[in-house]
Formats: structure tokens, sequence, C-alpha cells
């Protein structure tokens, strides 16, 4: 795929490039999920990468890192509701845990909305659900192995550039 890519959502159809990167983390395992800086859901996935910055000496990510940050989510369990972003942080981080260590077995991107339902293990799901009038922040990030990082929203836009040119 082309770097520094942006475009506009105006039809399902628009989303084939986004599912194109999007499904390769199908059958990945998300070995960390927990609250990073202003309580924004990041999910650690795939193989275990040491930080390239000094600072982070000895530490890890995931060779995919997704992150949602002005955007409300909620993790069910057959249906049922486990916790939501506006639950209380102590229980948001002894409940988000539930998906550690589970493969995720199917990625879906909603339409019009560049909402995400992730199933993990067929058994749990995490669905995203942007504000679209809401931030100007992007809905969610999707930082990949190929050192690139897709960006959904705000509005109907998303853009995959190198993550590079993110510092």
């Amino acid at each position: 795929m082309t770097t520094n890519l942006t475009k506009q959502v105006k039809e399902v159809t628009d989303l084939a490039q986004i599912k194109n990167i999007t499904n390769k983390i199908v059958g990945e395992i998300c070995w960390r999920a927990n609250l990073s800086y202003g309580s924004e859901l990041v999910l650690h996935i795939g193989a275990k990468v040491p930080y390239s910055q000094k600072s982070m000496a000895g530490k890890i990510k995931g060779a995919w890192i997704l992150g949602a940050q002005a955007t409300s989510w909620r993790l069910e369990e057959n249906t049922k509701i486990i916790v939501t972003s506006s639950d209380e942080i102590e229980k948001i981080k002894e409940n988000i845990s539930l998906i550690e260590n589970t493969t995720i077995t199917q990625f879906d991107i909603g339409f019009p909305d560049l909402g995400i339902t992730m199933t993990f293990n067929e058994k749990y799901k995490l669905i995203l659900m942007p504000d679209v009038n809401d931030y100007d922040l992007p809905y969610w990030e999707l930082f990949t192995p190929e050192q690139m990082v897709l960006k959904v929203g705000a509005g109907a836009i998303w853009s995959y550039v190198s993550s590079s040119s993110l510092v």
C-alpha cells in the first residue's frame, strides 16, 4: 500500500483499503489491554517487540497497537455488557484484562460511523462507538508491524502514514 495515503469515506466500498490493513490482525493474540494517558484504551497485539527509544529500554510493545482515545467503547461477553469506557477506572482495569491472551477472530468496521467491533476467541466483543459530533482526534489508531499507522476519523476520513512522521 502507498505511504502517506489520506482518503474520505463516502460509501461502504471506501472501506476496502482499510479492511486490507485490518484483516491482517485477525488471528493475532492480544496480550496486553490497558488504559494509557487520558484514559486511552490501548491494546498490544501480535509479536512482542522491544521499544527502540532509549527511554523505554527493556520494555516491550505489540507489533500491532490499537489505541482509542476520544471514542466510547464497551466490552461484551455473549451480548452481556461487562464494562464500558464510562465505568470507574478500577472496574475498567479489572475487566479489560479479560481479552488479554485471547486471539482476535474478527475485526469489523462500521459504516458510516467508522466504529469497530473486534471479536476475541469467539467469546468477547470490544465495540468502539465514535461520536461523530465530538472531538477533532482520530476515533482510533492502529500502529502496524510495517512502521505505519492507520488513523480513522475524526469525521469521514482516514489516513495511512509512516509512524516516523508522527514524531
